[in-house]
């Protein structure tokens, strides 16, 4: 039986979610409550893998199960489930039916639950990469090698293969098949996203990189999406299909035991940009020295630019960045880090701060 305090502090973390984390899904709002008043459930998610955080974990692996065809009442509350133009039924008298699924299905539950890391791909996140990549050329004319650290499917690494809209304007590929529009929220115009360095090589390190021509691989990737955000799935559903014509290469392995020798391995002298995305604040607390430590060797044979968004409570050990939903990057000599940009978590939006 787990210890008290843990139960305790899950039992916080999901009363305190529904608001400052699933803000835009009514549907996990109502969830989280049910949620911290089940003891039963809470025990079940002590058996997760360290450093997994709990809520996305859960409701991931319950919408897979259903989008995986599991036949329960619960299913009458899922927009990704419902099909169109059915009604999908209150999400407020969700949470004891919710209850009941998770009791009933126990036991592929407590699998997915074991064995699932978060890998969420939210693919209009390559927006607020390719702005960095234009800050990043304000600064460094020339290729540049782009890493992506917790690449899951490495979705994000094709940055240079997608269509932006923009405040209005057009960046990117005219002819791709992945669209990604994004508010722009600052008041001088948009910069020219297309003035971006050439991205010479791409690479991303995972500890179970998702197989995207295993389906049951792709399913969870689409189940890490909430169940509202059907034109999010349809951007996904188009990614993939893309990766999977020009797969990149994926390193499976801890970033303390990969990075090092990847930095060894890239061209020596040419900059490396090291991106990350709700990556860090799953790495276990007496992990995270580990991690920076190994961002930070991939610099020391050429120069490095470090990209991330990430909570402010799991930032870099050498550059923390006290603002929520903020792009932050280090480059060659900085002393400190710089806040790019303001962006909510899925970069419906993004507002320039430099």
């Amino acid at each position: 039986m787990a210890a008290l305090p843990e139960i305790e502090a899950l039992a916080w973390h999901f009363r305190s979610a529904a608001t400052a984390v699933f803000g835009t899904s009514p549907l996990y709002q109502a969830l989280c409550p049910a949620v911290a008043d089940d003891r039963r459930l809470l025990e079940l998610l002590t058996r997760r893998r360290s450093g997994q955080q709990a809520s996305y974990l859960l409701f991931g692996a319950v919408h897979h199960l259903l989008l995986d065809g599991a036949d329960h009442r619960l299913r009458a509350y899922y927009p990704s489930v419902v099909p169109e133009p059915e009604p999908v039924r209150d999400p407020a008298d969700a949470g004891p039916v919710f209850i009941d699924f998770c009791h009933e299905y126990r036991a592929p539950l407590e699998d997915l639950i074991r064995t699932r890391l978060v890998q969420s791909n939210v693919v209009r996140r390559a927006i607020g990469l390719r702005y960095a990549l234009w800050a990043i050329g304000r600064r460094y004319e020339g290729p540049v090698h782009l890493v992506e650290v917790g690449a899951s499917a490495g979705l994000l690494m094709n940055v240079d293969r997608y269509r932006y809209l923009i405040g209005g304007r057009e960046f990117g590929r005219p002819d791709a098949s992945v669209a990604l529009d994004g508010r722009w929220r600052g008041t001088d115009p948009v910069p020219d996203l297309d003035d971006v360095p050439r991205i010479a090589g791409k690479i991303g390190v995972d500890l179970h990189p998702i197989d995207l021509a295993d389906s049951r691989e792709r399913l969870w990737l689409r189940a890490l999406v909430w169940p509202e955000q059907r034109t999010a799935a349809a951007i996904l559903e188009s990614a993939i299909d893309q990766a999977r014509e020009a797969p990149v290469t994926i390193i499976t392995g801890d970033v303390a035991d990969v990075c090092p020798a990847l930095g060894r391995d890239l061209p020596a002298g040419e900059p490396r940009v090291v991106f990350h995305a709700a990556t860090r604040m799953h790495v276990p607390a007496e992990r995270r020295e580990a991690f920076d430590d190994a961002i930070d060797s991939l610099g020391t044979s050429g120069p490095l630019f470090h990209v991330w968004l990430e909570p402010p409570d799991a930032p870099h050990h050498r550059f923390p960045v006290a603002a929520r939903g903020v792009i932050a990057m280090h480059g060659p000599g900085d002393d400190a880090a710089t806040a790019l940009a303001r962006v909510d978590g899925h970069l419906h939006w993004l507002e320039p701060l430099t």
